[in-house]
């Protein structure tokens, strides 16, 4: 079962809360900069000191959310070969060295901050909006948190956030930066093209066989056949018991009753009255009326009463919604005050609805299914022992397949990447990363060692070895006759694209005549286009690129376009922004160069304090602390 604090950590409102160890990294856009030095810790910068158990500490806190392929929760072990330590000391090191920075600025988080951020946290707020310092201590304790570590973090958060402030204040994009900007974005450009197409093009001779046998002598390394290998397998897994699996009605019937109300439950609906007030302090006073069963019609500071019915999507407030349609919510429970719509919302629960029950029949093969799927795991297991039994007595891959009931699979020879000469990639050889690395590292005859992962196991055999070598020219004279016509065939095209873009451009023709020479005909946008518009030219990149590139009308560019075209295009029209619409138009471009200018201003402040800052790395330390990790049980 996930924690509480997974499942916050996956709510919406989790953005604020342990995500301090990325912060530093998403407000400055840097990564490991950092090297040498030793201190006390793992990571010193003046009074800042990071130990190996807040290390630990912030490592635990990455990993309460992170998840494996299959969505089983990170070990400290896996987390360090797939470079999450190593991520997550380079983010300790950057929040080490500007919570050091503000230190000596003066600006870090003061006790105030700190309680006022945590107060104000809607973890930590009971039903009615308060904080409430049992909830906020059973949460951490829950998820062992210390509440000194969290306070902690808190405090970092809430310093790195200060000092991002402070390059930026007062920050504002000159009005002419705005314009030159607007008129950018504004600019409005049309062209009109045709497509070259190979086919119109004079038909390429047949190569001679000198030019064959020197596109043969130049494409010696990409015809190199690689080794390879043919393999026998014997791959088991859960879905080889399946079949056998013997899943009971009685089975059937007991699963269905145990999960009935989680799983095979439509959602419940709740019958709940509505209190509106028009500010705080009228609602928290008719809190003990309501809680007392009063009748809405009694309520008469309540602006608004009303009694409804339905599932969740009837309630809007979102924070009063989880609370009313929350797993523990009970019949006469008060939620609220809440703000809601210019007041203040409060919720009494009247009844609990229950949804409709999906009838066993209609489910019953899918718990079949996914109980024998279970019982084929479990034989799965038993099996392996046996597994490893036969391999101990030297059984070959015949026994073994036959012995435990799988089959034993041949394949052609394929190379490392399991490529089959006819191209084919077989799955089955694929899955274990490890697997195809082993077999092409053994002698012929002989055996890998045996594989698991994610509820498979396999074992190899290598039967033939292929070598690799370099074909006969007569083996891929066909190949390299494609080749070399593809080749000059490109070259064709490319040479006459060329031809036709510097006659158009010297303006000894135009574009029409040039279509109708190379049955094709002239089109063009439908409409001017901006730079933002640019897709809904469906040109290629590079064209888009140059038509908005051009210095004048009447430029013409070629590129490629699908397999066997060129398309030729001509700009034809360049229209700036009129002077109106260009003031309008920067006024929305401000708050994008805002931001622009802020990440630039972001990026030279950080390097100033990087060079300011002295940051002094325990990398003895911190090696041990890794190599600790592959000690653990």
């Amino acid at each position: 079962m996930l924690t509480m604090m997974r499942n916050m950590l996956r709510s919406k409102a989790a953005g604020g809360l342990f995500v301090i160890l990325i912060i530093a990294m998403a407000a400055w856009g840097v990564t490991d900069i950092f090297a040498g030095g030793a201190g006390s810790g793992l990571i010193s910068s003046g009074d800042r000191v990071v130990t190996d158990r807040q290390f630990d500490t912030s490592v635990e806190r990455v990993l309460i959310n992170a998840e494996d392929a299959q969505g089983r929760s990170l070990t400290k072990e896996q987390a360090l070969d797939q470079g999450i330590i190593d991520q997550v000391f380079s983010r300790k090191q950057t929040e080490t060295l500007l919570t050091a920075y503000a230190d000596r600025l003066g600006v870090s988080a003061t006790k105030d901050a700190i309680d006022n951020e945590i107060r104000t946290s809607s973890f930590f707020q009971d039903d009615t909006g308060l904080y409430d310092a049992n909830l906020y201590l059973s949460i951490l304790d829950a998820n062992s948190i210390r509440p000194a570590d969290y306070r902690d973090n808190v405090e970092i958060e809430l310093t790195i956030e200060r000092l991002r402030e402070l390059p930026i204040t007062g920050l504002k994009a000159p009005s002419l930066l705005a314009r030159l900007q607007a008129a950018y974005e504004g600019e409005r450009r049309s062209a009109s093209y045709f497509t070259l197409r190979q086919s119109e093009l004079a038909a390429i001779p047949e190569p001679t066989e000198d030019a064959l046998q020197a596109l043969y002598t130049e494409r010696q390394s990409a015809l190199r056949i690689p080794e390879r290998r043919a393999l026998s397998l014997v791959r088991m897994g859960p879905e080889d018991f399946v079949s056998t699996a013997d899943v009971s009605d009685q089975d059937i019937a007991a699963t269905y009753e145990a999960y009935k109300a989680s799983r095979y439950t439509g959602p419940d609906s709740r019958r709940y009255t509505t209190f509106r007030f028009s500010d705080e302090a009228s609602a928290r006073a008719a809190l003990g009326r309501i809680a007392g069963g009063a009748a809405a019609s009694t309520i008469e500071t309540a602006v608004s009463t009303a009694e409804q019915t339905g599932p969740r999507e009837t309630l809007a407030n979102e924070r009063l919604s989880e609370q009313v349609f929350g797993v523990n919510a009970q019949i006469g429970s008060i939620h609220g005050p809440q703000p809601d719509a210019g007041g203040f919302l409060v919720i009494r629960l009247e009844e609990i609805i229950p949804g409709e029950s999906i009838p066993l029949e209609s489910v019953r093969e899918e718990i079949r299914t996914e109980l024998a799927r279970a019982q084929a795991a479990n034989q799965f297991y038993e099996m392996l022992p046996q597994f490893d039994d036969l391999l101990g007595t030297g059984a070959d891959l015949e026994s073994v397949a036959k012995s435990l009931g799988v089959p034993l699979l041949s394949f052609a020879p394929v190379d490392v990447s399991g490529r089959s000469e006819s191209g084919q990639i077989y799955t089955a050889l694929t899955e274990s990363p490890k697997l195809l690395n082993s077999a092409f590292n053994q002698p012929a005859g002989n055996q890998t060692e045996r594989f698991i992962l994610d509820e498979t196991t396999w074992l190899a055999r290598v039967d033939v070895i292929e070598a690799e070598r370099v074909p006969e020219f007569e083996e891929v004279r066909d190949e390299l006759v494609f080749f070399w016509t593809q080749q000059e065939q490109q070259q064709q095209l490319q040479r006459v694209a060329g031809e036709i873009e510097i006659a158009l451009n010297e303006g000894s023709t135009t574009l029409a005549e040039q279509a109708t020479l190379y049955q094709d005909g002239v089109e063009a946008f439908p409409r001017p286009i901006t730079r933002a518009q640019a897709t809904q030219a469906q040109l290629p990149s590079t064209l888009i690129n140059a038509l908005f590139a051009a210095n004048r009308e009447g430029e013409v560019f070629s590129a490629p376009g699908l397999p066997g075209q060129q398309i030729i295009l001509q700009v034809t029209q360049i229209d700036q922004p009129a002077a109106e619409t260009l003031d309008l138009l920067a006024e929305g471009s401000v708050a994008t160069l805002q931001g622009a200018l802020a990440e630039d201003l972001y990026a030279a402040y950080f390097v100033a304090i990087r060079d300011e800052v002295e940051l002094e790395i325990n990398q003895p330390a911190f090696t041990a602390y890794k190599q600790s990790l592959r000690l653990e049980p």
